[in-house]
């Protein structure tokens, strides 16, 4: 999700815009303020996450704020895709639980899977990435094979018609290869029947295991 964050405002408005809200984010108790960039966090522990979690959507909802008549309907949807994945991950650390919590929790999943398309292309592999490129040599190398002397008129609008071609094979080319099975997203299938079986997630987290393992190495 951090990723997908980055790389959306990235396409339909400034990052840097984003990074402005994200910074300068007002005080509140149990909340860090952000001192770097978003794209300058090197690596998100489980501190950083949580903080992440009390505050993205009102950063996300005010650096979209104001979209092209395009991407209302992109912008619309990333911010409910992201808004229901808070909502799960904020359900989920609940310290009980009875049958409506859980139902909610696999309706925000319901939710997210009907919406995440808007972030498929940003899904890309470097396997896919690759066969783009072969993909772009093979066009426009069987343009060159096949041009020929044109009217001035058709000259000048074919070099635009050949970029949209080319885009939309492109975008076409993403979507067939890219997907969303990948360990951390399934896992979240599980969650509500692991509750009902074992009882509340924090129950079972690994932080203070990590915070001891820390420490004792520390000491040394």
């Amino acid at each position: 999700m951090m990723d997908w964050i980055q790389a959306f405002p990235k396409k339909h408005g400034p990052l840097q815009g984003f990074d402005n809200v994200w910074k300068g984010s007002p005080l509140y108790p149990g909340f860090l303020v952000p001192i770097k960039a978003y794209d300058d966090i090197a690596q998100w522990q489980g501190k950083e996450m949580r903080n992440l979690g009390c505050c993205i959507m009102g950063v996300l909802a005010v650096a979209l704020r104001q979209p092209h008549s395009s991407q209302v309907i992109p912008c619309k949807h990333a911010i409910g895709c992201i808004r229901v994945l808070v909502d799960f991950t904020m359900m989920a650390q609940y310290r009980s639980h009875t049958s409506d919590t859980t139902a909610y929790m696999e309706h925000y999943l319901d939710q997210y899977h009907r919406l995440k398309g808007i972030f498929l292309e940003f899904r890309v592999t470097k396997r896919t990435l690759a066969k783009v490129d072969a993909q772009r040599r093979e066009i426009r190398h069987c343009r060159t094979i096949l041009s020929q002397p044109v009217a001035p008129s058709k000259r000048r609008r074919s070099p635009h018609n050949d970029r949209e071609k080319e885009h939309e094979q492109r975008m076409d080319l993403i979507h067939r290869e890219s997907h969303f099975h990948f360990i951390k997203i399934d896992l979240l299938t599980y969650f509500s029947d692991h509750i009902r079986q074992f009882g509340n997630v924090p129950m079972y987290i690994t932080e203070l295991g990590d915070l001891a393992q820390k420490q004792q190495i520390e000491d040394r």
